[in-house]
């Protein structure tokens, strides 16, 4: 394989044979020279007999995982066919995010001439090798009907300055088509489980994860670009500590930026986790791995809140470093808006009292636990009460 300076190998393009539906084609790995994305770039011309190619198409394992429009200006093409109109615009440049697996990823290139007709043009296979001086994170992605939503969290992930990603999406049991969304991004592990609810479904992200340094990303919502980097940076600071947490900002259901307050960023972690979850999504927070050996991983018996509880777990042991750094997307839409609020009660009361004997003997830190269960009654019997549920 030849190594571009994009660090993404790539094998010989084996261009297929002629179809008479085409003239002719070429396709080539670019250079970060001539194309400056970081995963690979492809470039090159499909000129149809008849009719313009509309697109071109790469295929992993019978799904298209990148397409781009075949309109670019050949004025050398034009030349060599000057019967041909639309000779002058047959050239297309896509590119595809690969993770750095290591894991050699067979690829076919297709010409679209209508939204039905398809010409196989060429077959290679590339790979982005492992950096071995860079720390191996794990990303889980839980999904259970936010199939919708998915492919944007995966390219979230897969657009993360850290050069060392794994990626594993846990299908819990959803009814939509989780497996067929992972599957149209290369490198990236689907593992389906019955659904056993978002703790369940961690913990077996958690168990299938190699990393050294692990993330949680629910399916709606997105990581920034340099979100692992950052964490990786704050934990690196401080070796003693085993989560670092960061910010947020709100978007919409469509992905549209929504008007909000910065969040506050505390002083102290645990006595402001004990008077509320001031971290509003898991994407925020990367963890070192070995912290689940010691605390156990996500209670399924307080599904609801059992990210919260990881929280406070650690917060109470361990040193927790907070940043004020935006590194994720927190979606706002209408399944998270209207979940249960008496089950979200009912498992943060839970978890705030398994936090009672470590704050017996603290009275500050017991009163911060008293307000915090008092703030948990008051919004959530609130919201109860806004639904009918008196």
């Amino acid at each position: 394989m030849s190594r571009p300076a994009n660090s993404i190998e790539v094998g010989e393009v084996d261009l297929l044979p002629r179809d008479g539906r085409l003239v002719g084609w070429h396709l080539r790995a670019l250079t970060p020279d001539e194309h400056p994305h970081r995963g690979l770039a492809l470039g090159g011309w499909a000129l149809g007999s008849e009719k313009p190619v509309l697109a071109v198409e790469l295929l992993h394992r019978g799904h298209v995982v990148a397409r781009a429009p075949a309109d670019l200006p050949r004025a050398d093409i034009a030349e060599a066919h000057p019967a041909l109109p639309h000779a002058g615009r047959c050239g297309f440049e896509l590119s595809l995010d690969l993770l750095a697996s290591g894991e050699e990823i067979e690829l076919e290139a297709r010409a679209v001439l209508d939204p039905i007709d398809r010409v196989p043009i060429a077959r290679l296979a590339a790979r982005r090798p492992l950096q071995a001086d860079a720390e191996a994170v794990t990303v889980v992605i839980p999904c259970f009907r936010q199939a919708h939503f998915l492919g944007e969290a995966i390219e979230s992930v897969l657009a993360q300055t850290h050069p060392r990603i794994e990626l594993i999406v846990v299908d819990d049991g959803s009814p939509d088509d989780v497996e067929r969304v992972a599957g149209r991004y290369p490198g990236v592990r689907c593992l389906r489980q019955p659904n056993g609810g978002l703790a369940a479904a961690r913990n077996a992200g958690l168990a299938a994860a190699s990393g050294e340094f692990v993330l949680f990303l629910d399916a709606d919502d997105r990581l920034l670009p340099e979100a692992v980097a950052t964490g990786l940076r704050e934990l690196g600071a401080s070796p003693e500590t085993e989560m670092a947490a960061g910010t947020w900002r709100l978007i919409g259901e469509e992905g549209e930026p929504v008007p909000a307050a910065a969040p506050e960023v505390p002083a102290q972690a645990y006595p402001a986790l004990l008077e509320s979850c001031f971290i509003s999504t898991p994407a925020a927070v990367i963890y070192r791995r070995r912290l689940f050996q010691q605390i156990g991983g996500f209670d399924p018996s307080v599904s609801a809140s059992a990210d919260y509880d990881v929280y406070l777990k650690t917060a109470a042991r361990f040193p927790v470093r907070l940043h004020g750094e935006v590194v994720a997307e927190y979606r706002r839409h209408g399944a998270n808006m209207t979940r249960d609020p008496e089950l979200i009660m009912s498992a943060e009361i839970a978890v705030l009292e398994r936090q009672a004997p470590a704050v017996r003997d603290q009275p500050a830190l017991r009163e911060a636990l008293e307000a915090g269960i008092a703030r948990s009654r008051a919004y959530h019997g609130e919201r109860m009460r806004a639904l009918g549920g008196e």
